[in-house]
């Protein structure tokens, strides 16, 4: 589309799309990146790996021809329970009549009796996961069972509220411990598929533990740059996040199956826990699942919608998604645009500047689930000068980039200039959010795409110099005036290392 650098669109926020059958339309992928994607999402629920691949060619090209760092997020599976075949494609449950569920393909027994019903399930190792007492959720939740027996290979359950289930619908066990199930087999594949694309990011589906990302982590062969996000999902994994999100290198807010698991009035509350939890440890978060729903059929999203995204952004997340409105929808690009609006709209406010921040009184208790619902923040304020995380977290990069935030914001710089080496590095800056731009240059492709994901950072890829401050700042200074944040004789903060690698001073500089 030869859109300059000028012309595209920069917001703090990112935005991730997922790619599907509405992407592969002739330049829909152009537009996405034109309408401010920063991630492309590989769902690997769906579709085959040469679909895939071919995918993510077009990504890279088309991101490549607009001089944009874009992001390759690969989904896992992970363990999904799902409902086998269902004999004519679908059946109606019907409240306080009982329903089997078991491993045969084939109806047993009596089906057509008014209060009896058998629906075959694709996965045997839910029959020994479930007990009387628990429930099982399927259709997204809308139908609700509870287990009465476990006999004979099958589960026998009473149905509390009906509705009607399809083949490949799926099934969560909110009260079930399904202990080391991620990795699966299937999921292993994927990995294999997702390294060998050079995937930035790999999201672990189900994760419900620390160890769940450190076997999948065990499995990426020596050398693999993959960086990998968990998509909390589970209401154990709310019992551990402190630890997962300590475990992972991103984690993404994943309300769908989220909000089946745990009590839907909750999730507000749930979502701003996860977010504070990965803004206080320097990992980036993303808030996905139905950010604006109604645009998959229609050209408006609704205005509940629009405040959703941006409470989003004012609770502090790095970026958020789209899912069937880019994959499946009929107006994809639109919908990336009507998110690049939405996001412009609510950081030029000043607002997303002073609210949400890291404060004990939000992280600690919830790490514990000890909060009250409904429990208040501090008072709003400047995010950089109130992050406030464990006493050991102060490291000398922490207290530098902190500095170095304070000094833009204390200066009215323009930016915060940066040559980093490893996502660390960026996060230990984008963590205190500051109001400015942070460019951040890279010699490596790699990262200089996965950082596309993180808040407030403009990646800048800069070949091997013996002067990277000078480079630094040639860059920086390239980006900021082509997208009109500066002018010349601006002031900026740099941020460089002088000796042994790593960043250890600070210098004001004019554009």
């Amino acid at each position: 589309m030869g859109l300059s650098k000028s012309q595209l669109p920069w917001h703090r926020t990112k935005i991730v799309c997922t790619l599907g059958p509405s992407t592969d339309a002739p330049n829909v992928v152009e537009r996405l990146i034109a309408n401010g994607m920063d991630v492309a999402r590989v769902n690997t629920s769906h579709g085959n790996h040469a679909e895939h691949a071919q995918r993510i060619r077009r990504v890279r090209q088309a991101a490549q021809e607009a001089g944009q760092p874009v992001a390759i997020l690969l989904d896992l599976p992970g363990p999904k329970f799902r409902i086998g075949n269902v004999p004519n494609g679908s059946l109606k449950l019907v409240e306080k009549t009982t329903v089997a569920l078991g491993a045969n393909d084939e109806l047993e027994g009596d089906s057509s009796s008014k209060d009896w019903s058998y629906l075959p399930i694709r996965n045997p190792e839910l029959i020994q996961a479930v007990v009387p007492g628990e429930r099982i959720f399927l259709a997204d939740g809308l139908i609700e069972l509870l287990v009465q027996a476990v006999v004979s290979g099958s589960v026998e359950c009473k149905v509390l509220i009906g509705g009607v289930v399809r083949s490949g619908s799926g099934i969560n066990l909110p009260e079930s411990t399904l202990d080391a199930l991620v990795p699966t087999e299937e999921d292993r594949r994927h990995l294999a598929f997702a390294v060998a694309q050079e995937a930035e990011w790999v999201g672990v589906s189900f994760v419900q533990t620390a160890a769940d990302i450190m076997r999948v982590r065990a499995l990426l062969p020596d050398g693999a740059r993959t960086l990998l996000m968990a998509k909390v999902e589970k209401r154990k994994a709310l019992q551990n996040l402190d630890q997962i999100v300590e475990a992972a290198d991103g984690v993404m807010v994943a309300r769908g199956d989220l909000g089946i698991e745990t009590d839907l009035a909750q999730i507000p509350i749930v979502q701003k826990r996860i977010i504070a939890v990965a803004n206080a440890k320097a990992r980036p978060v993303i808030t996905a699942t139905q950010m604006l729903e109604s645009m998959v059929e229609h050209e408006h999203p609704t205005r509940a919608e629009v405040t959703d995204v941006a409470n989003a952004v004012l609770d502090g997340t790095d970026a958020v998604m789209l899912s069937a409105e880019t994959a499946i929808g009929r107006f994809p690009a639109l919908s990336a645009g009507m998110l690049d609006r939405i996001l412009a709209a609510t950081e030029a406010s000043g607002i997303a500047q002073g609210m949400g921040e890291i404060d004990s009184r939000w992280v600690a208790p919830w790490a514990a689930g000890s909060a009250p619902v409904g429990a208040a923040p501090s008072e709003p304020g400047n995010r950089l000068c109130n992050v406030r995380s464990n006493a050991d977290s102060y490291t000398w990069a922490h207290t530098l980039s902190g500095a170095a935030c304070r000094l833009g914001a204390g200066l009215g710089a323009k930016a915060i200039i940066a040559q980093v080496c490893t996502v660390a590095e960026a996060m230990n800056i984008a963590r205190f959010r500051p109001s400015i731009p942070t460019v951040m240059t890279t010699e490596s492709l790699h990262l200089y795409r996965s950082l596309a994901l993180v808040r407030g950072i403009a990646p800048q890829l800069a070949p091997a110099s013996s002067d990277e401050r000078v480079t630094a700042i040639a860059r920086a200074r390239e980006w900021l005036f082509a997208h009109q944040l500066a002018k010349p004789g601006d002031a900026a903060v740099l941020l460089y290392a002088s000796a042994n690698g790593e960043a250890d001073s600070l210098q004001v500089i004019w554009l």
